[in-house]
């Protein structure tokens, strides 16, 4: 029968190794976190620079759609589903209406 002792180091050992794992993961949980933060704010800037070369002029950017950009950014939907939400993904929904309140082409169709 194994002593106390060698059960405890076995079990420090353990330990140690589980507290290793554990921040290997917090790790690339926070690079995801930056990455995705990164991607977001590329996300906006690729939207922002879309709707003024789209538009032509900047003044058809309405200060609300670019609210609703920063609240997308921030984490926040801006669909009329989840209007409000924090969201723990990409939303469809909110992207659909990115897209259809920045896209020309697409106001063109509808209108």
């Amino acid at each position: 029968m194994a002593s106390i002792y060698k059960l405890a180091r076995d079990m420090e050992v353990k330990l140690h190794a589980l507290l290793n794992e554990l921040q290997d993961l917090k790790n690339k949980a926070q690079e995801l976190e930056e990455e995705n933060t990164r991607l977001r704010q590329s996300l906006a800037e690729a939207y922002r620079e879309r709707g003024i070369i789209g538009a032509g002029d900047t003044g058809k950017i309405s200060s609300g759609f670019l609210n609703l950009l920063e609240l997308y950014d921030r984490g926040f939907h801006i669909c009329n589903l989840y209007f409000g939400r924090r969201r723990a993904a990409e939303c469809l929904f909110c992207i659909a209406f990115l897209k259809k309140g920045h896209d020309p082409d697409l106001e063109q169709l509808e209108g």
